[in-house]
């Protein structure tokens, strides 16, 4: 289960930054999609917007490892503390 909530929190934040970036296109369709790539990719054009977007879920994922890991830590240690044996 926690890989599942890694995976759903690694790929949840590319996905939020290019619908955020389709909605300030001001386009439609196919072509918000590769406006919003070419954006995000600067220079480098829609691949580059390819490789953003695949960078910040390799990112995420390692954020929300670090971050589930810690927090469920915190959960069990208070659980162990409080609970009788």
């Amino acid at each position: 289960m926690d890989e599942v909530v890694k995976k759903v929190a690694a790929l949840g934040l590319p996905g939020v930054i290019l619908v955020i970036t389709i909605a300030t296109t001001g386009l439609t369709g196919a072509a918000a999609i590769i406006a919003a790539l070419a954006f995000l990719g600067g220079p480098a054009g829609m691949l580059g917007g390819i490789a953003v977007l695949g960078l910040t879920s390799l990112i995420s994922n390692a954020l929300a490892k670090v971050i589930l890991e810690s927090f469920l830590i915190s959960i069990y240690s208070q659980r162990r503390q409080t609970e009788p044996r």
